[in-house]
């Protein structure tokens, strides 16, 4: 996969609030390939809020997930902010996501933070 497919993906994870099983499909295969050790869920579950914390916590085992959102607004509303380090502003990535379904805004931090990792 190159960078623009997967930078497709996570703008239809973030942007998108009801994604086909298909979607997801495109997604699984995107992690697969980003996270290849990492056990991954079916397209029907995978935008589940605690799938997504699942793979985030398999992938990145000891980050810290910050998780804010407020529950009245409407779009965009959930930001979910994957950090190694939980006591200092250093760190050398962070993964970043927000999307109006908090699994969504999970599982695009994720790719975003693998995928500066792959390089």
């Amino acid at each position: 996969m190159q960078d623009p497919e997967l930078d497709v993906l996570i703008k239809e994870l973030e942007t998108t609030r009801d994604m086909s099983i298909a979607d997801f499909d495109g997604v699984i295969r995107a992690l697969a390939f980003l996270l290849p050790k990492v056990d991954l869920p079916a397209a029907d579950r995978i935008g589940l809020t605690d799938q997504a914390i699942l793979i985030a916590d398999e992938a990145y085992p000891n980050w810290s997930i910050h998780i804010r959102g407020r529950a009245n607004d409407r779009d965009g509303h959930w930001h979910c902010t994957l950090r190694e380090n939980d006591s200092r502003d250093s760190d050398a990535i962070i993964g970043i996501g927000h999307a109006a379904v908090l699994g969504q805004a999970i599982l695009a931090a994720v790719m975003r933070l693998a995928m500066v990792q792959k390089t």
